[in-house]
């Protein structure tokens, strides 16, 4: 008897359409050709088999049996390198699969799966996102609304006349600084969750850390800036400090947060180029959010270099931070 080496791919059943390969047959003495009958008995992708088969001659009489077929199933082809759904095979453990699931620990996927491995619905959906749009409604308001800027006619009657002015919008200003210190507590929020999801979907890319500080810079600054202006608020005339500022104090303080309260924000539109790389380079979010990053970065940042007005930052940094809220939260309910 001859033995034969069997390959190919099940017909029927459980695994049909996987192959199998390795192991081998007989063939009757006489030489000829074996007639097989194949059982497998299949567990799952990726697990070891076996099968039995039995020969017979040409002329139906029995020849043998013998345990063949042995090897590992792979319901894709033979066993190879998983691929990777970004580009081509990757050595990591697990797929990068079209449903958002990661094999390396989960993230939150644009189909709105978490890191556990559930559909994202109810109490399971991630709220950060919301806090991009609280940090954009009240900076705005903080920085814009119930800012102050000293008025052209003020600063030109002297010192005496703009701190007039400045008591006279006391209560706005220290509303404004209040105001602006929880934006940018909802601000801190947003940012942990946006560099977290950035991180999960491009973990190689600089532009990640380069978010993060842009990020951390922008807080910081935004704390100084409102703390300056609860300062201006509380020494102007009728301040809770009012009797520790003198004119020229308060006079300075006016100039400083008349500019600082916009120029603080500079930081969210140096996270806003970082965004504007993820989305062309990565597809961390839809391309729209992509063309809107570029295009505020690119009025802001040219501003600020060509012309020498940063201040610009305030007026585009919260748009950007709700195209951004608003970016995550359609990507997530798109799915």
């Amino acid at each position: 008897m001859e033995e034969l080496t069997t390959s190919g791919r099940f017909g029927e059943g459980p695994a049909a359409g996987a192959w199998y390969a390795g192991g081998s047959g007989l063939r009757g003495g006489a030489g000829d050709p074996a007639r097989r009958e194949t059982q497998s008995s299949p567990v799952a992708s990726g697990a070891r088999f076996a099968g039995r088969e039995r020969f017979a001659n040409g002329g139906g009489d029995p020849v043998g049996e013998r345990l063949a077929v042995r090897g590992d199933l792979d319901a894709a082809g033979p066993q190879r390198d998983r691929p990777d759904g970004r580009d081509g095979p990757d050595g990591r453990d697990g797929w990068d699969r079209p449903d958002g699931w990661d094999g390396r620990d989960g993230w939150d996927g644009p189909d709105g799966r978490d890191r556990r491995g559930r559909r994202a619905h109810g109490s399971h959906r991630a709220r950060w996102p919301l806090a991009g749009v609280a940090a954009a409604v009240l900076g705005a308001l903080g920085s814009v609304v119930l800012g102050w800027d000293p008025s052209e006619e003020a600063t030109r009657a002297g010192s005496a006349v703009l701190v007039a002015e400045a008591g006279e919008h006391r209560r706005t200003i220290m509303i404004g600084a209040s105001v602006g210190f929880v934006s940018v507590l909802a601000l801190l929020v947003f940012a942990a969750g946006f560099t977290r999801l950035a991180a999960r979907r491009a973990p190689d890319s600089l532009a990640v850390p380069a978010m993060r500080l842009s990020f951390a810079g922008a807080v910081g600054c935004l704390l100084f800036g409102f703390g300056l202006k609860h300062a201006l608020a509380g020494g102007a005339p009728g301040g809770i400090d009012a009797g520790f500022y003198t004119n020229t104090d308060v006079e300075v303080l006016g100039l400083i947060v008349s500019q600082m309260q916009y120029a603080a924000w500079w930081g969210v539109i140096a996270a806003a180029a970082c965004a504007a790389v993820l989305v062309f380079a990565h597809r961390v979010l839809p391309t729209w959010f992509g063309v809107v990053s570029v295009v505020l970065a690119t009025v802001s940042i040219g501003a600020t270099l060509g012309v020498g007005l940063p201040y610009s930052a305030g007026l585009l940094a919260p748009v950007w931070l709700l195209a951004a809220s608003v970016a995550v939260l359609r990507a997530r309910d798109s799915q």
